[in-house]
């Protein structure tokens, strides 16, 4: 019987074979056989599990408190970060090895610090050879398990091996669906169109939701109870439902289909999608967190992570000392001693942020360019730090000259403003999406934050898109309450209950202008999430000339301290050609064999 350290050691396909060994842990368990291994429910469980710490966190792998901003929505300042190389159009530097990049670098899964933690490209490649190792030999040698325990073992394999494919796909493109452990045979060709994988992807998507529990805490649940109350982060139906649909969705844009207009997508496939997103919005399990309790969708000062009703799928929390870290400098920025930061832009507040009547701010009467920041949208209020805003609560017995930190100043000759401040706002504007007024240098409130992968207002907005191909602006799939307006609606309603920011008839006029809406709700309510730079892609509209732009926003303050003399000032134009849609494949990768050719431009 070869042992699984063997195993694990032939991962992957292409150049990682070179590079394998920097990022697998030869820790004693590798030594073990398969029989070893899969002798019980226990034994294989922890082998499945490390493949939970293979799920790149996109909020700490090394990124600091970055946006992961690749796309207009926020402006990095760190040209060593891998977001000033991709705003310079120079996507080879993914590969770089060390903290900039969330891609390649180191990935000890298990160090304490977070840019020693997973990274795709190698964590990927490595979590579809574990899968596949599970899949082959799980439900044959588990002879010490039952049923149940061999299926929930099965469920999370097979979701892991769909998941860490469409991870790669995301960011590169179509792959070989690798569906086996390679051996001698790894000579695999590069399908032409995304959905043959994509395919695939879905096919063990379901194969998880079959065998996956709805909650792992659920008392009848038998393999649940031994870590119950602590399976917060464990795989379920409902994560498996929601990236399913996602991948289909994906699958269904415009760059995926390779189409020529970003309003044309896949009718067949936006059906699947949005049938599979309403079962996971018919399941009781999830709900809107109320507009009061918001920030506990994100951060939690109660020394734990975060949980909410609309928790549904994340990688499974961030270190310990991060978060610590995190509060000597704050996300402002402005006021910490270090200047790792970045900054949301004025052109995506002011594209995507409306007003209160539900309009965007080019369309609404309400806007007054002189006070650009009156009548807006609330959730502009709860995420975005404002001039003017407090920012610190307790400033010490003698403030002395930090009293100027409490409230913001982010005019040209601000206090928290670039270049007056070293580290100030590049932008006019802070992010606080993940952040108390506590966390800060003075008050140094802790917090544990972090993105989701898939949350339920994802799952919603998700849904309206392919509803809206699939069965237009009020149609509805069979069994299912929610038209894609209905379900716009009922994300604006948390924030305004009255109604007065829905959707507006000017959005309804064709299916076209409201899938312009939608997206700008997209981008709205999943603002800094990590969602921007893929939706840009997938929707094909990188090209265009109003997504290279990162925009400032400089004022002054009249005598009364109110901002005036706004002037919108473009602080760089990202470089973005056909070619940027994909990362490059390692050279080395497609010079092995010929049937797996570069990305297009590369």
């Amino acid at each position: 019987m070869r042992k699984i350290f063997k195993l694990v050691l032939g991962i992957c396909f292409l150049g990682i074979f070179a590079s394998c060994e920097d990022y697998l842990d030869k820790s004693i368990e590798t030594e073990l056989t398969e029989e070893e291994v899969f002798k019980n429910f226990d034994s294989a469980q922890g082998f499945v599990e490390e493949m939970y710490a293979m799920i790149v966190d996109y909020s700490t792998a090394a990124h600091w408190q970055h946006f992961h901003c690749y796309a207009e929505d926020a402006v990095g300042i760190d040209t060593w970060q891998f977001d000033y190389a991709i705003d310079e159009g120079r996507y080879w530097e993914w590969q770089r090895s060390g903290p900039g990049s969330m891609f390649d670098g180191p990935t000890n899964t298990n160090a304490e610090l977070p840019f020693d933690r997973a990274k795709l490209w190698p964590s990927s490649w490595a979590g579809i050879r574990k899968s596949n190792i599970v899949i082959a030999d799980a439900d044959s040698l588990m002879t010490g398990a039952n049923q149940v325990e061999k299926d929930v073992i099965l469920g999370q394999a097979y979701f892991f091996r769909a998941f860490f494919h469409h991870e790669i796909m995301k960011f590169w493109g179509s792959i070989p669906y690798i569906d086996r452990v390679l051996e001698d045979d790894w000579k695999l060709e590069r399908p032409a169109q995304w959905s043959e994988t994509a395919l695939k992807i879905d096919e063990d998507f379901q194969r998880a939701v079959d065998l996956l529990p709805v909650d792992w805490d659920d008392p009848d649940f038998a393999p649940g109870l031994k870590s119950r109350g602590e399976n917060m982060f464990r795989l379920t139906k409902g994560a498996a439902l929601s990236l399913k649909a996602k991948n289909l969705l994906y699958a269904a844009s415009p760059l995926m289909q390779n189409s020529s207009s970003t309003y044309d997508y896949d009718k067949e496939l936006a059906k699947r999608a949005a049938d599979t997103f309403a079962e996971v919005l018919k399941m009781s399990r999830y709900s809107l967190t109320p507009w009061d309790e918001y920030e506990s969708v994100f951060y939690s000062t109660q020394g734990r992570y975060p949980y909410s009703s609309e928790y549904i799928f994340s990688q499974a929390g961030s270190v310990g000392w991060f978060q610590n870290f995190l509060s000597t400098n704050w996300q402002l920025g402005a006021i910490g001693q270090n200047n790792l930061a970045s900054f949301p832009t004025h052109n995506y507040i002011e594209d995507n942020f409306g007003m209160s009547d539900g309009l965007s701010c080019e369309d609404s009467p309400l806007y007054d360019p002189a006070n650009p920041w009156e009548n807006r949208d609330p959730r502009l209020y709860k995420w975005i730090v404002l001039d003017g805003d407090q920012m610190v609560e307790n400033l010490g017995a003698a403030t002395g000259e930090n009293e100027v930190h409490r409230y913001a100043q982010f005019f040209r000759e601000g206090a928290h403003r670039y270049p007056n401040k070293g580290n100030g706002t590049r932008t006019g504007y802070v992010a606080k999406k993940w952040f108390p007024i506590g966390f800060n240098n003075f008050d140094n409130q802790g917090v544990f934050a972090w993105r989701l992968h898939v949350r339920l207002t994802d799952v919603y907005l998700m849904y309206a898109e392919a509803a809206l191909v699939a069965y237009g602006i009020n149609g509805k799939p069979q069994g299912f309450e929610l038209s894609a307006l209905d379900a716009i609606n009922k994300i604006r309603e948390r924030a305004v209950p009255d109604g007065s920011l829905n959707v507006r008839p000017e959005y309804l006029t064709s299916d076209n202008a409201f899938m312009d809406e939608i997206r700008r709700e997209r981008a709205v309510e999943l603002s800094y999430e990590s969602h921007r730079w893929m939706d840009i892609r997938r929707w094909k509209l990188g090209t265009q000339e109003k997504y290279k732009l990162k925009t400032e926003i400089i004022f002054d303050r009249n005598a009364e301290g109110k901002p005036i003399n706004f002037v919108e000032r473009v602080l760089r134009t990202k470089v973005f050609e056909d070619k940027h849609y994909w990362l490059p494949f390692p050279k080395n990768d497609t010079e092995i064999y010929e049937g797996f050719p570069q990305n297009p431009g590369w």
